[in-house]
């Protein structure tokens, strides 16, 4: 008897020993097959997104709309993978456009001006920035414009928005450029500045933060541009013809997840400020907030470029390229995709969320 309840006990640890080995068994070759299809899935997804290459005139609270998407995970919404690629001033990124280096370019419309009379095939498609953020800083020892005359002021490279936004101040104040003073290429505001701090220049153009730290330091505030209410394409997205042509998607989703960057920039200032604060390296709360409010105010919450602020900027180009004698603005813009993304909605049906 004993041993009878003995060996059906055995026989039942062993029934139970089975069931659970059985289950193991089960159990790890669905695991494995959840991994496997979440992996694929993962791999999938990231092969949907679209590789492109953006070029950026520098790295600056105006040129801050090119990375808030990218930080934001909005280029990824609308299926694109993006790399950044900076450059010192948007020449060499109009260059790289040109050669293929990058798809999009977000600089000046002067840059694109350039380009465009010397043939190149390059449009801008948006312009998020119609006027000039610039201030002229200057010395400490320096009080008026007159007080330059025989001095050296940096811009970031002949052509470029800074180069044009200095000898406009200069000449509205009796200095003519190469003349009376001389201008030096020293690359993006963070090396004007430095140049301004070290005694190698005494003049550049700068824009928010660097005119509150100017201040703060003591250096002399000459001339607020932005208060001139100068039309001047300061920002534009530039991208081929032939990438319209061949392209049109990608280019659409390009320009709504960048339209989608001013939104949340206008919409969401706790976001926005902690993408400056890192892209930038701003500790400092007053300067951040300066930088925030500033370009907040400039931006164009729908990107139609300034087609009058073109026809300024051509005018520059004009004195010294018979091409660009006569040209109208309407030929440096291709706003089909700008005008079919706003008739569809798309920006006023962020603002509405």
């Amino acid at each position: 008897m004993i041993e009878a309840r003995v060996s059906r006990n055995n026989q039942r640890l062993k029934t139970k020993k089975h069931a659970k080995s059985a289950m193991k068994v089960k159990i790890i070759p669905i695991l494995a097959l959840t991994l496997s299809l979440a992996l694929v899935k993962a791999s999938s997804a990231q092969e949907k997104l679209e590789k492109l290459y953006v070029g950026v005139a520098g790295l600056s609270g105006a040129l801050a709309h090119a990375f808030i998407p990218k930080d934001a995970g909005l280029y990824e919404k609308f299926g694109l993978d993006v790399d950044l690629v900076f450059f010192q001033g948007g020449t060499q990124g109009v260059q790289s456009l040109i050669a293929g280096g990058v798809q999009f370019i977000v600089s000046s419309g002067s840059e694109t001006i350039a380009a465009r009379v010397a043939g190149a095939d390059i449009t801008m498609i948006a312009g998020y920035m119609n006027t000039v953020p610039y201030s002229i800083v200057a010395d400490k020892a320096v009080r008026r414009f007159a007080d330059l005359k025989g001095a050296k002021a940096a811009v970031s490279r002949f052509g470029t928005t800074s180069d044009l936004a200095v000898r406009y101040a200069f000449e509205q104040n009796g200095l003519i450029a190469g003349k009376d003073i001389t201008l030096v290429q020293l690359g993006d505001q963070g090396s004007r500045f430095a140049a301004l701090t070290g005694g190698t220049v005494q003049a550049t153009v700068i824009s928010p933060p660097f005119d509150l730290t100017a201040k703060k330091l003591g250096f002399r505030i000459l001339a607020d541009m932005a208060d001139l209410g100068l039309h001047y394409q300061h920002q534009a997205i530039a991208t081929t013809e032939r990438l319209l042509a061949e392209r049109p998607e990608t280019a659409r989703r390009f320009l709504k997840a960048f339209i989608a960057g001013i939104h949340l920039w206008m919409t969401d200032e706790k976001r926005t400020k902690e993408i400056l604060a890192k892209r930038l390296r701003i500790k400092d709360n007053e300067v951040l907030g300066e930088t925030y409010s500033a370009y907040k105010k400039l931006t164009e919450k729908k990107p139609y470029p300034t087609l009058k602020g073109l026809e300024f900027q051509i005018a520059d180009p004009a004195l010294r390229n018979a091409k660009a004698k006569g040209a109208r603005a309407e030929t440096f813009v291709n706003l089909g995709l700008l005008k079919e993304i706003d008739r569809s909605g798309f920006i006023d049906g962020l603002y509405k969320r």
